[in-house]
């Protein structure tokens, strides 16, 4: 990964003292594990999966990933909003009936994303986004268990003696954020109370239940007594939701939107509480239209660019690869028109096939890493119903990290930064590391902190 010099020399530092032995590395990762599990920090049950080094990024890169998070996220609203007005676009974008129901339910707040995650591509100062996670991010409390480790780690690390290194608090932001949707809310629901009690809603046996635990935590820490449960375990009795036969009137919605319709049949009275305006919900389910890929293709299509600022535009031009859905038409492609399929058959090397609605990684197909028959099925396959992108390829950062076993060896790893976004403002990162150019921890890589540093003389 490219980056800044102050941030190359701290990284080298950093990995001569894991080298050279003065601290030891087998140690040092033992109490980051004992640290993950003591704090419910695990993914499937297990220690969430980490490496011996944060990823360390500069105060300007920060900056420039609050600017570039900050403007996305409101060109994102908007975005929304001309979905819910404009009928050729949601004839592109193809979202279900049953979709398009739930899209219909009034948040009762105005800005629709309240909690997205725009993962991206970071080298030196060049941000590219390749998809917005905005139905229902994860990794927010787990960032923060993960930075609290490692800032117990660096008390042995003379080094950190001479560096500023900027923490993170998100679950506070989080919070507040819920409570800021809420308090709105309930300016036009005043039948709910002033102090709500808050659901953290997804399925039984997720792989990430125990950030629910966290999040639970320290909500009720905070005094808001908070309730983990399933959407099949709602009901309405006298007009007032119950989750779990417990009041509720803020949900902090976890499930994923398209697998609530896959269970339909199961979830009738979880969704009349939102039909009925029983709870306040966030994310609204009109996040998951910014959640498809389709998305990036819009935003960049000049018909649909009249609701974004300059401001916005000028962001869009710089951080957005190029994007199309995947359909057998013309385009544009660096100013030349082209005939998709045949283009696509022609310049595997410059591109990548994803599913437009899919996560976790799944199904993407790097065409410098794809072989030419297999690309070309893949395509024949998906090109017809137009729910598939093709994207130009953008070249994947790479830092060297440790791995600790028999000793300690150093490789080079794929690294993506995951910055995350509260009401539109930019509320720190995570970063995810993997051998595989498809970087997802749920797919094998593995998720470390990311610090802001700047030498403490500055």
């Amino acid at each position: 990964m490219k980056a800044p010099a102050n941030i190359s020399t701290l990284n080298s530092s950093y990995l001569v003292q894991l080298e050279k032995h003065r601290i030891d590395p087998d140690r040092q990762l033992g109490f980051l594990i004992r640290f993950l599990l003591e704090h419910n920090c695990t993914f499937s049950g297990k220690p969430m999966p980490t490496l011996l080094k944060p990823n360390f990024v500069s105060k300007n890169q920060l900056r420039r990933l609050r600017q570039t998070v900050e403007v996305m996220s409101t060109a994102l609203d908007k975005f929304i909003e001309l979905y819910m007005e404009n009928e050729e676009v949601r004839r592109i974008m193809k979202f279900s009936d049953l979709e398009n129901e739930l899209f219909t339910i009034d948040p009762g707040y105005q800005k629709p994303l309240v909690i997205s995650r725009l993962d991206a591509f970071l080298n030196n100062d060049s941000v590219k986004f390749l998809e917005f996670n905005c139905d229902s991010p994860a990794g927010i409390a787990y960032a923060d268990v993960l930075e609290e480790g490692f800032k117990e780690l660096f008390k042995e690390y003379p080094l950190f003696e001479k560096w500023e290194i900027i923490y993170t608090r998100r679950q506070d932001l989080l919070l507040n954020s819920l409570l800021q949707c809420y308090t709105e809310y309930r300016s036009k629901v005043r039948s709910l109370p002033a102090k709500p009690v808050i659901a953290i809603v997804d399925w039984e046996g997720v792989s990430t239940y125990s950030e629910f635990q966290l999040l639970e935590k320290h909500f009720s820490q905070n005094g808001y007594k908070t309730v983990i449960c399933s959407p099949q375990q709602f009901s309405i009795k006298n007009g007032r939701a119950l989750a779990r036969d417990e009041e509720v009137h803020l949900v902090y919605r976890r499930v994923i939107t398209r697998e609530l319709l896959q269970k339909w049949d199961q979830v009738g009275e979880f969704i009349q509480c939102l039909k009925d305006g029983l709870v306040c919900c966030c994310n609204s389910f009109r996040s998951y239209i910014v959640g498809n890929k389709k998305v990036l293709s819009l935003i960049t299509d000049p018909r649909f660019q009249k609701i974004f600022s300059q401001k916005e535009l000028q962001m869009i031009r710089e951080t957005v690869p190029w994007t199309e859905i995947l359909a057998d038409n013309e385009v544009t492609f660096r100013d030349k028109r082209v005939h998709l399929r045949d283009f696509i058959l022609s310049n595997k090397d410059l591109l990548v096939l994803k599913p437009a609605n899919m996560y976790g990684g799944k199904n993407v197909y790097i065409g410098l890493e794809t072989s030419q028959e297999t690309w070309e099925r893949v395509m024949n396959q998906q090109i017809e119903d137009e729910s598939w992108v093709v994207q130009e390829y953008v070249d994947i950062p790479a830092d060297i990290y440790p791995e600790i076993g028999d000793g300690i060896s150093f490789k080079r790893k794929y690294v993506n930064i995951n910055p995350f976004a509260l009401l539109g403002k930019y509320s720190g990162a995570i970063t995810r590391v993997s051998d595989s150019a498809v970087i997802n921890v749920s797919a094998g890589g593995g998720l470390v902190p990311t610090l802001g540093a700047e030498p403490a003389d500055t």
